[in-house]
């Protein structure tokens, strides 16, 4: 059973794109069209433009991380929390990931942003105004301030939770107290992490040399400049691309919000359809990556087995569906992320109902 239900003034938020991105959406755009209308009008350039590309790939590609650790770190993550358990604590909390723990996740997903003061906090939003009683960016608070917010305040509990009870008011979480509480409780870790600036990698890369995380965490992002980034800075981390189709098109999963207009709309589509054939063929392998973590409506066989004979690794988000779960990690061997890290129980049940032949 899927499981859905309204949530009052309050609802996960899909991946957003910045100012700047949209900048780099078009400016990529343009490029390709350049290099097509060169191509175009010079075709002796046909030639030499694929030497140049294979030269420049060979020189910059990265190397993925050490075979035992990957296969240490993802034994270990079967189902994992989305933002904790975001239907029963407020997402990206640490009432959250305890909870998610206590439902049977044997990994936690979050999401990285940093405070005014240079400290690396949890919150999805680039804003604080959908999750928290406080407003405006991140970026423009303290930690002080981070922590006096509220992130029950605009929390309902979503009717299938079997948490029952008032919600506790609690503040922003650092990244380092989600560390020692995954750590100390053995649990898995997911980085989700869309900014890329040098203060934010080398948290990161401290962080896994301060906690050895190399076989405990792994970093994924929408954005392959920030996984190539990371992996440069320290090739023993694992790494992952997020992706979805039409993500620089359409804001929203079924392709039905545009995140821009006119010609810049048409530009993010050429985007969209050249970045699925890079990511299918050479880019994971170019940026190191040794996970395609990969929304759950671009699952199937083909794809898994295709991406599996090229050693790259598949994982799926975020998976809400109880039948839609047990096929792929029954049939598919893949790890999950889910809304619900309480219906691992319910999988379990399903299990026994599939190996007994429907009985």
């Amino acid at each position: 059973m899927r499981r859905t239900g309204n949530r009052p003034g309050y609802k996960l938020a899909t991946t957003t794109i910045t100012m700047d991105e949209q900048k780099l959406v078009i400016s990529f755009a343009l490029f390709l069209l350049v290099i097509c209308l060169i191509l175009f009008f010079f075709p002796f350039f046909a030639v030499l433009i694929p030497i140049v590309i294979a030269i420049i790939y060979h020189v910059n590609q990265l190397q993925r991380a050490d075979g035992a650790t990957a296969t240490s770190f993802f034994n270990g993550w079967i189902f994992g929390g989305h933002r904790g358990s975001p239907y029963s604590f407020p997402e990206n909390s640490m009432s959250g990931f305890a909870q998610a723990q206590k439902e049977g996740a044997d990994l936690i997903e979050f999401d990285l942003a940093m405070s005014k003061d240079g400290i690396a906090v949890i919150m999805h939003d680039d804003t604080l105004d959908r999750t928290t009683d406080l407003s405006g960016p991140v970026k423009d608070k303290t930690l002080g301030e981070l922590r006096a917010a509220n992130l029950a305040a605009k929390f309902a509990r979503h009717n299938s939770s079997p948490v029952s009870g008032s919600v506790p008011r609690e503040g922003v979480p650092t990244l380092e107290e989600v560390i020692q509480f995954a750590v100390k409780n053995n649990i898995r870790m997911l980085f989700d992490v869309k900014d890329y600036s040098d203060e934010m990698v080398g948290i990161i890369v401290k962080a896994f040399e301060d906690y050895q995380l190399y076989n405990k965490a792994i970093v994924c992002s929408f954005y392959p400049w920030v996984i190539y980034k990371v992996k440069r800075a320290s090739g023993g981390i694992l790494t992952g691309l997020t992706w979805r189709q039409h993500f620089f098109a359409f804001s929203d999963l079924d392709a039905q919000v545009p995140r821009y207009f006119g010609l810049s709309h048409y530009a993010a589509q050429f985007v969209d359809a050249v970045y699925l054939f890079m990511l299918k063929t050479w880019l994971p392998t170019f940026l190191g990556a040794d996970m395609l973590l990969t929304n759950e409506k671009d699952i199937c066989p083909a794809y898994v087995n295709a991406m599996r004979e090229k050693g790259m690794r598949v994982a799926v988000w975020t998976v809400n569906d109880i039948v839609q779960a047990q096929w792929m990690m029954g049939s598919l061997q893949i790890p999950i992320l889910t809304d619900f890290p309480y219906l691992s129980k319910q999988l379990g049940n399903l299990d026994k109902f599939v190996k007994n032949g429907f009985k």
